[in-house]
């Protein structure tokens, strides 16, 4: 069971804002509103559950190093295969691809550190809270 508990204002890719719960929630000194990450795709007016789960320093080094890493090779491949296409120079198709993509994955790693790396802990929507059905027999 989770401790924090909170109904999802908005969805913005992976992350969602959360208006936390205070009368539901378990947990102390609890801000009005967190920002989360959003792994099981929860939809605004959801009620979810939040937990605080700390970052792995391994798998945080990789994603800060890894991305840029990858978003070269993707523009080096992505230039190629346009030039190709287009039966062009491949140099400037090259460097187009890889400022274009190096650029995508800086912005998503400068992302990430700002969220994970300096808190070293992190909200993260774990479960979604079913409302409880009533079935009136009638009588």
């Amino acid at each position: 069971m989770t401790e924090i508990k909170g109904i999802v204002l908005k969805r913005s890719g992976e992350r969602a804002q959360v208006k936390v719960d205070k009368t539901k929630s378990t947990a102390t000194n609890l801000p009005k509103y967190l920002d989360c990450w959003n792994p099981i795709n929860a939809k605004p007016g959801d009620n979810v559950g939040i937990e605080y789960q700390e970052m792995d320093d391994r798998k945080m080094k990789m994603i800060m190093y890894g991305f840029p890493v990858l978003g070269v090779i993707a523009g080096i491949t992505s230039g190629i295969s346009m030039a190709d296409f287009f039966h062009m120079d491949k140099l400037w198709f090259v460097v187009g691809g890889v400022v274009i993509w190096l650029a995508v994955a800086l912005t998503y790693a400068r992302t990430f550190k700002r969220d994970a790396i300096r808190q070293g802990t992190q909200p993260v929507i774990v479960e979604l809270e079913v409302a409880k059905m009533v079935i009136d027999t009638g009588k």
